[in-house]
């Protein structure tokens, strides 16, 4: 997996070889305890979300990329669109293009 963010005006790409299953289970443990709050409250209060959208990122940051760059250099240097991409990349993987192309 391969993740390319703008930090100081500058596009790096950064790579990692695994994925590790952990990911999935730190994202999941973060969907349970927002699923809880939902059911006690109604609602998620913009903190808790703040915490839950920083602690998603620290996913992609920490576990898959280990560490090779920051949380705000994450958020700051890529669009809402990408992020997503990238984190359901990371938790659930792509299609593998040869697999999809028809050609049996």
């Amino acid at each position: 997996m391969e993740i390319t963010i703008l930090i100081d005006g500058e596009e790096k790409t950064f790579k990692t070889g695994l994925v590790p299953m952990l990911a999935r289970r730190k994202f999941m443990e973060i969907q349970a305890e927002e699923e809880e709050i939902l059911e006690q409250d109604g609602s998620i209060p913009a903190k808790k979300q703040i915490e839950f959208e920083n602690r998603i990122a620290s996913i992609i940051t920490d576990v898959v990329f280990d560490s090779q760059f920051t949380v705000d250099q994450l958020l700051n240097g890529v669009t809402d669109e990408y992020f997503s991409e990238k984190l359901a990349e990371a938790l659930f993987g792509k299609p593998n293009e040869e697999n999809v192309s028809g050609d049996d």
